[in-house]
């Protein structure tokens, strides 16, 4: 199902017009039917001559409200411009002509109306007029029907050509996520909130639980209608009544998202592309402040031009748009920029990333997202994957906004010629993979020649030089590890063929050694090793890391064999007599206090025993058996 919309000035007919083409009065405010001037949007609907129904969305006319206009034009499907063949162009009719201009919408029909009050050259004149107002923008070519809703002239003329329009317009996605922009709320007695809108996106059901952005709020749908009628689905591109449970009426209102749970987060600053209106009277300046209406919504926002001071009237370029409200946007999503004061539509454009991460001057962000706009969908994976984050296949859709199986293609492609590399769950861009690597290299070379008789590094010293998230490292270490960028040598990481250089050191490690074993229990310290033993702490340290020598604190060492004895005698003790004190073990080992004491509290920090009062049990780290 496809939605008409209407634009044009006030009091050329456009509320007439959908009367008399639908038979429903799409003014549905006393003030509107007192004034006789349309304020707010009106909805009706239409079957045209080939079955289908579609949805028509009536906007106001009036400079006063262009805003209740943006709220209904952002979710056409096709234009019906009105022009009153007795007035010709107004001022409404050339900035509702920009918008749809700004907004993308191709398809359209203009109802030149009132011919009952217009001679025939009149009627030529405004046809001419229009058709070279349109000639400039996305509606070039637009079929141009001289109607009267008074005489029913033209009408079916123009019905043929809306047939046409509808027909020829593209189709929505029922595939990814449900996306109705709220563009109206009210009550129902017995039923309570119901909440309408365009649905541009998915599919709604009735049952179906959804959150209300950007509050949050999570509400199910009772029940659902189209057209007043009620239905158990709802399709993009039909208008839909809502029955919510779960929010009341002031908890939701114009401009807020119905989408299912976690598919959309908002955000308050998103990167676009733009262009500004040919007539604006001054250019688009770095840090100016508008209105955004994106959806049918409207937010205060400020523009950062990228690349540039600004951009001139009629010209394109990238903004990076930010607003203090969270914003439920989506990618491609049109949206249109207006000036505060005067109030007047100076540019529009689409959304391109909602997660950026670059500074305003950086010519390659500009780069990635020219690329991200390509229709080239190995270009936008290679642009999507331009970050130094590993991005999952859910994010990377996020920011490619590709469909579902044209990314897996995509992606795949872009694995096979090394544009992507896996990385754990998720896919790391080459150029970051690059740097990552290198890094890594760079930084084990500096440590190997700083550190010549250590294995290697600890995974987390790495990580911290690396700046990598704990939460992603793994997958980081990993990937580094399964292709050969770096080395696992037991619980530290190396270079590949690293070789040590304790081995070069070998007799004077035996010394060290033998200097320890002749003294099992009450070995030398370390600061006596050094002195008598010729050695250093650097040898200390390696035949520590190698597992030949166990640093228990205090300057002591002793063998792995004599620390082995001392950890199966305390162990023994514990299970014969049920614990062990200092006291017990000293004696048992043959020692003295300051050897006891700082073997039985290393013990203690691995929780292989743990310490109750002046004896010590059992810890949950010890060995099964002694």
């Amino acid at each position: 199902m496809k939605v008409v919309g209407t634009a044009g000035h006030i009091d050329h007919g456009k509320s007439a017009l959908v009367y008399r083409l639908t038979g429903i009065d799409p003014d549905r405010l006393e003030e509107e039917k007192r004034r006789g001037m349309t304020i707010d949007l009106g909805f009706a609907w239409l079957r045209l001559p080939d079955g289908q129904t579609v949805s028509i969305v009536d906007v106001p006319g009036h400079e006063r409200f262009v805003a209740n206009m943006l709220a209904g034009v952002g979710g056409i499907d096709v234009a019906l411009l009105v022009v009153a063949a007795d007035e010709s162009i107004m001022p409404q009719t050339r900035e509702h002509v920009d918008i749809l201009d700004l907004l993308g919408i191709g398809f359209g029909v203009v109802a030149l109306t009132k011919t009952d009050l217009a001679d025939p050259d009149l009627i030529e004149l405004a046809s001419a007029e229009v058709a070279d107002l349109l000639s400039r923008t996305a509606l070039a070519g637009s079929p141009i029907v001289p109607v009267s809703a008074v005489t029913g002239e033209g009408l079916p003329d123009l019905l043929t050509a809306l047939n046409d329009a509808v027909t020829s317009a593209t189709d929505r996605d029922e595939r990814g996520p449900a996306y109705l922009p709220v563009d109206r709320v009210f009550t129902v007695a017995g039923f309570g909130t119901v909440v309408t809108g365009t649905l541009h996106d998915g599919t709604l059901a009735a049952g179906d639980e959804v959150e209300v952005l950007p509050s949050g709020r999570r509400a199910r749908i009772r029940s659902l209608q189209t057209h007043s009628t009620p239905v158990d689905r709802a399709l993009p591109g039909t208008r839909v009544a809502a029955n919510l449970v779960g929010v009341e009426r002031n908890e939701v209102g114009r401009g807020d998202v119905l989408t299912p749970p976690g598919a959309i987060v908002p955000t308050r600053r998103f990167d676009a592309h733009v262009r500004v209106v040919r007539d604006a009277p001054f250019a688009l300046k770095h840090g100016q402040e508008v209105r955004l209406h994106l959806g049918a919504g409207e937010y205060p926002a400020t523009v950062s031009v990228l690349g540039a001071n600004r951009v001139e009237p009629g010209d394109t370029g990238w903004l990076q748009i930010r607003s203090s409200t969270p914003l439920p946007a989506i990618l491609r999503q049109r949206f249109i920029l207006r000036l505060p004061a005067p109030a007047r539509t100076i540019a529009g454009g689409g959304v391109v990333d909602i997660r950026p991460r670059h500074r305003r001057n950086d010519a390659g962000a500009v780069q990635r997202l020219a690329a991200l706009l390509s229709d080239d969908p190995e270009r936008v994976m290679e642009a999507a994957l331009q970050t130094s984050r590993v991005l999952t296949p859910g994010q990377i859709a996020e920011i490619a906004a590709l469909p579902e199986a044209m990314l897996r293609e995509a992606l795949g492609r872009a694995v096979d010629n090394g544009t992507a590399v896996p990385v754990g769950d998720g896919y790391a861009g080459a150029r970051s993979w690059a740097r990552m690597s290198e890094r890594a290299r760079s930084i084990l070379e500096r440590f190997h020649t700083d550190n010549p008789l250590r294995r290697g590094i600890t995974r987390e010293e790495l990580r911290s030089k690396l700046h990598r998230d704990r939460a992603e490292w793994d997958s980081w270490l990993s990937a580094l590890l399964v292709r050969g960028v770096v080395e696992d040598s037991g619980s530290l990481i190396a270079l590949p063929g690293f070789v040590d250089a304790g081995e070069s050191r070998r007799e004077e490690a035996e010394r060290v050694l033998a200097a320890l074993s002749a003294r099992e229990f009450t070995p030398p310290s370390g600061r006596d090793l050094q002195d008598f033993a010729r050695t250093d702490a650097e040898l200390l340290s390696f035949l520590a890391e190698n597992g030949e020598i166990v640093h228990v604190g205090s300057g002591i060492y002793f063998t792995a064999a004599a620390f082995d004895k001392m950890l199966t005698l305390a162990l023994s003790i514990i299970d014969r007599e049920g614990d062990v004190s200092m006291g017990r073990f000293r004696d048992a080992a043959g020692t003295s206090r300051k050897y006891a004491q700082a073997f039985l509290e290393y013990l203690d920090a691995r929780r292989i025993t743990r310490r109750v009062g002046d004896v010590r049990v059992r810890g949950r780290e010890a060995p099964a058996c002694a």
